[in-house]
């Protein structure tokens, strides 16, 4: 009968215990900011989750292993959920150079901005709608000499997600064999047929032989098609 008894209450006394030992405080701070292409001077654009990594590497954290988030599309991010303390942050594995980290005292909600220095950049685009097909115009610029550039595409979404893995329709063009520097001072046009009437979203993306396979991307265009 008294082991019964002690296996009754052996539950509920770790129940309390377990109470008592998950008594700490919540996280109160947060961190939020954008990254800025520094060829086009607007928010860099991306795609996620394989756009870019914020790394945020709390003093006197345990080993000093880092909080890995992802950024958003947009060239924006933001983590809500840390404590406030110390922290040096880094912005890594997207389609731009490496940069600095960046040391910030992160309060409730602290904001931390970067320029970073893209692999290209779609320049020029606009994206014209007609009878059953789109037409995207664009250039393709770089202020810093990388791995080779490889391919560009027009990518044609039924949603307002799209990018290289979210797509219905696309025109790409493998552009390997074609010298860097021909391909910088060119314009190009490409045309997505087939769509039938209705709203669409188009994105531009080029990308380079780098070894996350990462794209940069112009922004995305909404159009109709009649």
């Amino acid at each position: 009968m008294k082991y019964k008894k002690i296996l009754f209450l052996l539950p509920i006394l770790l129940f309390f215990a377990a109470c008592e030992i998950d008594n700490y405080d919540e996280p109160d701070g947060g961190i939020y900011g954008t990254l800025t292409d520094n060829i086009t001077n607007e928010p860099l654009q991306s795609e996620q989750p394989n756009g870019f990594n914020i790394k945020l590497f709390e003093r006197d954290g345990q080993m000093n292993s880092p909080i890995i988030f992802s950024g958003k599309p947009d060239g924006t991010y933001e983590n809500a959920w840390i404590f406030q303390n110390e922290y040096k942050v880094l912005p890594t594995e997207g389609a731009f150079f490496p940069v600095d980290t960046i040391t910030v005292n992160v309060g409730a909600r602290t904001e931390l901005n970067f320029t970073v220095t893209p692999f290209l950049a779609v320049v020029d685009a606009s994206v014209q709608p007609s009878a059953g097909k789109v037409t995207a115009s664009y250039g393709i610029a770089r202020s810093r000499v990388g791995d080779k550039i490889i391919e560009r595409k027009t990518l044609v979404s039924k949603i307002p997600t799209v990018n290289n893995a979210i797509y219905n329709w696309k025109q790409d063009t493998n552009v390997s064999g074609i010298a860097d520097e021909a391909l910088l001072e060119a314009s190009f046009t490409d045309e997505v047929t087939g769509l039938p009437s209705g709203n669409y979203y188009v994105r531009i993306a080029v990308t380079t032989n780098n070894a996350l396979k990462r794209y940069n991307y112009s922004k995305v265009f909404e159009v109709t098609i009649p």
